[in-house]
């Protein structure tokens, strides 16, 4: 039996896609509707969190323009001009602040950014809470004994131990925050109103003139005493029904926003026309729609995918189907492509791979030998110069702590390690925190991993040789560290300086132990460098010297480095 043509698939479907069109568009219809009034709710409780931030926002602003003014001594000084144009130049610079006032803890007027005759507060409900619970309180809608013009007061009390001293106020002017409020430029009924905490109005829109200064009604009273933010559908005072997203503040404002209902509906019949107008065009338009997109859509690029991968069989790596774009097929073919491509790489990648993988096989082999070769060195010089096998057996962990931190050092790069965190680490264990016995001077440089290793072996060494028998042995001992590089004639010389102060006297030793053997001979083979023990009478003194070259480096190690 001969199968249908994609085509013929495709037109055969459509006409089953038309029978029950009508059932879907109803469906449809009720769906969006009721998407529609979700989307209501929605877009109210948005609207109102996004107004109760910006409310917070302002009431933040003012606290802490309040707070800096509450610590300006000029403030503290008690009735006077100097208080009043201080506080007017700061009015002045703030557009949200009709006026503020400085009160003592009586309610007596201190001084006030505007000219006024009024002299006592303490009978206002702010003053008093402020007083009372010693925090800042926003206040409820007030007519401004000052300007004589409406306004929020916001009273931050100013603490002595436990007591008020003064109370600073600023009040929030309501014009200016019906402005704010215009700007938001609501469309198609919606509304916006911020009330204070006892439902009087103090801003909204639209017709603000009707309502600041008026209380919320009765009924909606307890949306405004409230715990928790929600959304509720009513009609307003100015009879337009709307759904509002209300969010109260027991301590602060209280603020909705309303999303009119005939607007937000207005949308699903917008939907409703265009689905019927897609339906139509769908009924009059499918044959055609369908055979022209069997041929140019289906067809052409199936055939251009099909070459594709058949070039690719035959060994042509190079052949692509060169299709991009966002549709189905063009998707298909740029995925073909990329896995082509990325055939492409995996071969290249894989043999990078394996020639990273040979690399850290042959480092981790020569890092391993070296580390087992001084291991074994140590150990060999440790037990055949000491005198029992505790004691070999302590020397030997030591020795092998001092190696553990200088490798610690050298696990954040193996080619290189800082030459002051190599000597701050081998002296760590013999510092005192609190009482430090060493100074350090030098400046800081990267040195190869070895040459790391070997003066952090040194130094483990004179540090213990001075807390035996040099300055570390007495509670006023003091060694001096010092490095520097190019001194006198040679420019490119390295200079290590360990010098003892404060212990005991120091006597020539009679016979060279381990450790001054591993001193010298570390350092003069791993650093190439001229070692001097000086045993002075005040305290060893070791010095160091060595070429930079030898410092940052062999010229084998630099080609061994560029090889792998």
């Amino acid at each position: 039996m001969k199968r249908r043509s994609v085509t013929a698939r495709l037109l055969l479907l459509t006409l089953l896609a038309l029978m029950p069109a009508m059932l879907v568009l109803i469906y449809n219809l009720i769906s969006a509707r009721q998407a529609a009034y979700r989307e209501i709710h929605i877009n109210a409780l948005t609207a109102g969190h996004v107004a109760s931030l910006e409310v917070r926002r302002i009431v933040s602003s003012v606290r802490s323009t309040l707070e800096v003014l509450s610590t300006v001594p000029i403030t503290r000084t008690g009735p006077g001009r100097p208080c009043s144009d201080y506080l007017r130049i700061v009015d002045d610079k703030l557009d949200m602040i009709e006026s503020i006032t400085v009160l003592d803890s009586s309610g007596a007027l201190q001084c006030a950014s505007q000219p006024t005759s009024a002299t006592d507060f303490s009978d206002r409900d702010y003053f008093r809470d402020a007083v009372d619970r010693k925090e800042f309180i926003v206040g409820t809608y007030i007519i401004d004994r000052i300007t004589g013009e409406p306004a929020l007061p916001l009273a931050l009390p100013v603490l002595e131990g436990e007591r008020t001293a003064r109370v600073v106020v600023a009040y929030l002017d309501l014009n200016w925050l019906g402005a704010r409020v215009r700007e938001r430029e609501l469309f198609g009924g919606n509304a916006l109103t911020i009330a204070d905490r006892n439902g009087i109005i103090l801003a909204r829109e639209p017709f603000p003139e009707r309502f600041v200064g008026t209380p919320i009604p009765e009924e909606y009273q307890r949306l405004v005493r409230a715990s928790v933010p929600g959304t509720l559908e009513l009609t307003s005072q100015d009879g337009t029904r709307r759904v509002i997203g209300y969010y109260p503040d027991q301590e602060s404002l209280y603020v909705s926003a309303g999303t009119s209902v005939e607007s937000g509906l207005q949308q699903v019949g917008k939907v409703t026309r265009f689905g019927l107008a897609v339906i139509a065009l769908a009924i009059v338009g499918p044959f055609l729609v369908v055979w022209w997109a069997g041929h140019a859509l289906i067809r052409r690029p199936a055939r251009q995918l099909v070459r594709s991968i058949n070039a690719w069989r035959a060994g042509n790596e190079s052949a692509r189907t060169g299709m991009s774009g966002d549709g189905t097929f063009e998707t298909i073919g740029g995925a073909i492509d990329a896995f082509m491509d990325e055939l492409a790489l995996r071969r290249e990648q894989q043999q990078k791979d394996d020639r990273m993988r040979q690399m850290l096989i042959r480092e981790l082999d020569h890092r391993i030998k070296n580390i087992l070769s001084m291991v074994q060195a140590v150990a060999r010089q440790t037990f055949r110069s000491s005198q029992s096998m505790e004691e070999a057996s302590e020397a030997f962990f030591r020795r092998l702590h001092a190696m553990a931190g200088a490798h610690q050092l050298l696990t954040k790069n193996w080619q290189s390690a800082s030459l002051k965190a190599t000597v701050e680490t081998a002296i760590q264990p013999f510092e005192d925190p609190a009482h430090p016995r060493f100074s350090i001077d030098g400046a800081d440089l990267e040195v190869a991993s070895k040459i790391a290793l070997s003066l952090s072996m040194a130094l483990h060494e004179l540090c213990t040789n001075a807390a035996k028998y040099g300055a570390l042995s007495t509670d006023a001992g003091r060694i001096d560290i010092r490095w520097c590089f190019g001194e006198g004639d040679a420019p490119f010389t390295f200079t290590f300086t360990w010098t003892e102060q404060g212990g005991p006297t120091v006597d020539q030793p009679s016979r060279e132990g381990f450790g001054t053997v591993m001193i010298e001979r570390v350092l003069s083979q791993q650093l190439d460098a001229e070692v001097t023990l000086e045993y002075r009478s005040d305290g060893l003194r070791c010095d160091v010297r060595s070429r930079m070259t030898d410092l940052l480096g062999t010229a084998s190690e630099e080609e061994e480095a560029a090889e792998i």
